[in-house]
């Protein structure tokens, strides 16, 4: 099986928006934890394979300890990934570069941007539909945290609710809900659009 690896909290990327791609060592352990709660409640989810300090001071609110986490994944392709290629003029490679990553028996449809997005769609409902069968909040369900592989990735304002309460929101930027506990259904939905849109062009 072929798995993807990332060093989180390594530093500054192409895709950091002007971040400096650094990460402090709570928030990783606290994505092993989740992470790895999450596997053994069954929902599809990267792990973590080691979390490391890195020596450094990370300047947030406060100075924190710096650290890096090793995610692992089945794939770190995201919706995200495919709105960049698109504005790049590079999603056909993409495309074909994740069919066979994910779905080579695809690669031979008539109709392979529709029947990808077909698979893509089902199993992010199926993740999702298990996020709310534990009463797990992502927080932030951006295109870049919706991975093609439906896997639950980047744990950062995510939580699992104490006491059942369909408004619950776990993100101090969302103050409007967008990303509460009953809003996820039509969250995805409306990121699958975006990852649509992407595929449009191949789409007879």
């Amino acid at each position: 099986t072929r798995l993807d690896i990332q060093l989180k909290g390594s530093g500054s990327t192409p895709y950091s928006r002007g971040g400096d791609g650094k990460a402090a060592l709570g928030p990783m352990l606290r994505e092993y934890i989740l992470s790895e709660a999450m596997h053994f409640l069954g929902v599809s989810t990267t792990r973590s394979l080691a979390v490391v300090t890195t020596g450094e001071d990370i300047f947030r609110e406060t100075s924190l300890q710096g650290a890096i986490l090793t995610r692992v994944a089945q794939s770190h392709i995201r919706f995200g990934t495919f709105e960049y290629a698109a504005i790049k003029k590079q999603t056909s490679a993409l495309l074909d570069y994740s069919l066979s990553r994910h779905d080579p028996k695809l690669l031979e449809s008539k109709e392979k941007a529709l029947d990808f997005l077909k698979a893509v769609m089902k199993r992010q409902i199926d993740l999702v539909v298990h996020w709310m069968r534990v009463g797990f909040i992502h927080g932030v369900m951006n295109t870049d945290n919706m991975a093609i592989s439906g896997e639950t990735i980047d744990y950062g304002p995510c939580a699992f609710m104490d006491t059942y309460d369909p408004q619950t929101v776990f993100s101090s930027i969302d103050q409007f809900g967008r990303y509460s506990y009953c809003n996820q259904p039509s969250i995805t939905k409306w990121n699958l659009a975006r990852f649509a849109e992407c595929l449009i062009p191949f789409i007879d």
